[in-house]
């Protein structure tokens, strides 16, 4: 698994690309648990958390992968931050709904529409 970070002003943007199964989810968790420590540190009061995850070129995702989406979303709001899920893949998607996760996750198809949506909250 690899993951790119980037920024879009107050958002963080991860492109996760790969598996996220076994290590590679407990890596991509401590991927986001630095994120979170790191806007804790640097962000100005009342300034909220963004994360937005790229899910674009994520071939397989097991029980680990959406335990650690939800601990990443039980975190981020925790801290009145905001967590979104971008561009999931058919096997995904279908996953995620089977979980029943769809109902705490906002899913948006294109990274205008994921920051719009993030904006708005």
């Amino acid at each position: 698994m690899q993951v790119n970070l980037r920024h879009k002003g107050s958002i963080t943007i991860l492109d996760i690309e790969g598996r996220v199964i076994g290590a590679d989810a407990l890596a991509l968790k401590d991927i986001i648990d630095q994120q979170i420590q790191v806007a804790d540190s640097e962000r100005e009061p009342r300034e909220k958390l963004n994360i937005i995850l790229n899910l674009e070129r994520v071939q397989m995702m097991d029980s680990s992968g959406l335990g650690v989406l939800v601990a990443a979303h039980t975190a981020i709001r925790r801290n009145e931050g905001n967590i979104v899920l971008l561009n999931l893949g058919g096997n995904i998607r279908s996953l995620i709904v089977m979980a029943k996760l769809m109902t705490i996750f906002d899913c948006y198809d294109s990274e205008a529409e994921a920051i719009a949506g993030i904006i708005r909250t």
